[in-house]
C-alpha cells in the first residue's frame, strides 16, 4: 500500500512526518480510516479511538495512529501532520468557511 499518486507532501509535511516517524503507508491509513472534516478551506483527517477499535482487526497498525491529524489542501497536497488526541474538538470549533479580509 502506498500513498495515492494524487496526494503530494509539502516540504513542511515531509519534515513533520519524519519527526513523527510516519511513513507514506501510515498517512494513507489516516486518510482511509480517519474522520474527514471540512473546515477553513482545508480537509482534516483525524484517527479517533472509536475508529481504532472498529478497524483494529482489519488494520493492526491503526492503534499507533490514534490521535494523528493530517491537514490536506483542496488540491490534494498534504500541508502538515501532527498528533493530538483531543484535536477533533478543536477542529470542529473552527469555522466552516475561510474568511477573506479585504485589504
Amino acid at each position: 500500500m502506498t500513498l495515492s499518486t494524487c496526494a503530494k507532501l509539502s516540504r513542511h509535511a515531509k519534515r513533520r512526518s519524519a519527526q513523527s516517524n510516519l511513513s507514506a503507508d501510515d498517512l494513507e491509513l489516516v486518510r482511509r480510516y480517519g474522520v474527514l472534516e471540512h473546515r477553513t478551506g482545508v480537509l482534516f483527517y483525524f484517527v479517533r479511538k472509536r475508529d481504532v477499535e472498529r478497524f483494529r482487526r482489519v488494520e493492526p497498525r491503526l492503534p499507533m495512529l490514534q490521535g494523528v491529524v493530517l491537514i490536506m489542501s483542496n488540491d490534494d497536497t498534504i500541508i502538515t501532520i501532527y498528533r493530538n488526541s483531543h484535536a477533533l474538538k478543536d477542529i470542529r470549533r473552527k469555522t466552516k468557511l475561510k474568511w477573506h479580509v479585504a485589504a
